[in-house]
């Protein structure tokens, strides 16, 4: 159950601003409330308009009555909470009073804050630009020391004792297990009361509910807290105090609400996810196309520059070969396919190693039998053609 509020250090009476009860987020799972039988939903009948089933001789006992805490979105209660029968719902008031009794009893709306953050600090410049608050983790302690004693303590009251609430942390955990989760997470749930008391004979008891949520798979935490606070007369305090715990580790979730709320959240994530889904068709679509023009662009410079090429080729082979009938030069080739520029126009060529080469119109010389010559071996070369 949480609300989303101011900080925790504002002064006492924003401390309470929230009246807002049970904002939360669930999925839909038909869960059965042992706990509380006499305050059971009826699911086949219409529970936007809902009557608890009473057993009669319970309700005499504990002096209970149901408090349907009703959600404008889907038009139906979240739930149901016991709460002690002379508790009245109290209108918008200064002081923000949930509820109270003819003994002085004040129970206040739930306030509660929460914050993200990661390792990154590109993420957290994210979540700061998309107006989520971003804090490093405090654990539970930490909070109750280093934030609400210093703001209960300015309004006047001395701390008296803590005491862990392993059952509402319980509670928490199973209700978040019903929600719809997009994003996988790992979550931890502990909740603390504090106590206190003040010189005009009042008491005060503050839950604090805390919860850190890991979410493996995208990186990054959520934490937070949702304080529940009453004040009551000391002679009172016990009761009230009792009462209240009770009617919150008590809540009956109503079967409907968390059907509804998930269908909703479920449709609303499938729809966003398509809307990214086709984001990111069309970029790759585009990006496709990009590409694809810049293949054909290149593919047009290539084809242009190795046009060029052929026509700077057969420039040169030209230019060469012009050069070549000047100096009366030709080329020749080895048995290797290895060609070389020679001068003359001698039928009978031959060339040693050390590209020396010997050339005779007498085609029945052969050096490497001429005893002034034979130190070499000579490749007869064979007329290769003009550059082209």
């Amino acid at each position: 159950m949480c609300l989303y509020n101011t900080e925790i250090m504002k002064p006492l009476h924003y401390f309470y601003s929230i009246l807002v009860l049970l904002l939360i987020y669930s999925c839909g799972e038909n869960q059965e409330n042992s706990e509380l039988p006499e305050y059971r939903f009826q699911t086949d009948n219409n529970i936007s308009n809902p009557e608890p089933i009473p057993i009669q001789d319970k309700r005499k006992k504990h002096g209970l009555k149901p408090y349907y805490v009703m959600n404008k979105q889907f038009g139906m209660p979240v739930g149901a909470m016991p709460i002690p029968g002379n508790w009245e719902k109290k209108e918008q008031n200064s002081k923000n009073i949930y509820f109270a009794d003819p003994n002085g009893v004040e129970v206040y709306g739930e306030v509660s804050n929460s914050f993200f953050y990661s390792n990154s600090p590109e993420r957290n410049q994210y979540t700061l630009q998309t107006g989520s608050q971003v804090k490093p983790v405090k654990s539970i302690q930490r909070l109750i020391e280093e934030e609400l004693k210093p703001l209960v303590e300015a309004e006047g009251y001395r701390f008296k004792n803590q005491f862990p609430l392993p059952q509402l942390a319980q509670f928490d955990n199973r209700f978040n297990s019903y929600l719809f989760k997009s994003t996988p997470e790992q979550r931890q749930n502990d909740c603390i009361v504090t106590e206190w008391e003040n010189s005009e004979g009042k008491s005060m008891m503050v839950i604090v509910r805390y919860y850190i949520a890991q979410y493996t798979s995208i990186g990054g935490l959520d934490w937070g807290y949702t304080l529940n606070s009453l004040t009551a007369p000391k002679s009172e305090f016990e009761n009230a105090k009792n009462a209240y715990i009770n009617s919150l580790v008590n809540f009956e979730i109503n079967p409907k609400w968390v059907q509804a709320h998930n269908q909703y959240y479920a449709h609303l994530a499938q729809q966003n996810n398509s809307r990214h889904q086709q984001r990111m068709a069309n970029i790759q679509a585009q990006g496709e196309q990009i590409r694809a023009a810049g293949r054909a662009s290149s593919q047009a410079l290539d084809n242009q520059y190795n046009s060029w090429r052929r026509r700077q080729a057969s420039s040169d082979a030209s230019h060469s070969n012009y050069i070549d009938g000047i100096y009366e030069r030709r080329n020749m080739a080895d048995p290797s396919g290895n060609t070389y520029k020679i001068e003359g126009y001698e039928n009978n060529v031959w060339m040693n190693n050390n590209n020396e080469y010997i050339a005779t119109d007498n085609s029945l010389y052969n050096p490497n039998i001429d005893n002034t010559t034979n130190d070499y071996n000579w490749q007869q070369l064979e007329e290769s053609g003009y550059d082209y």
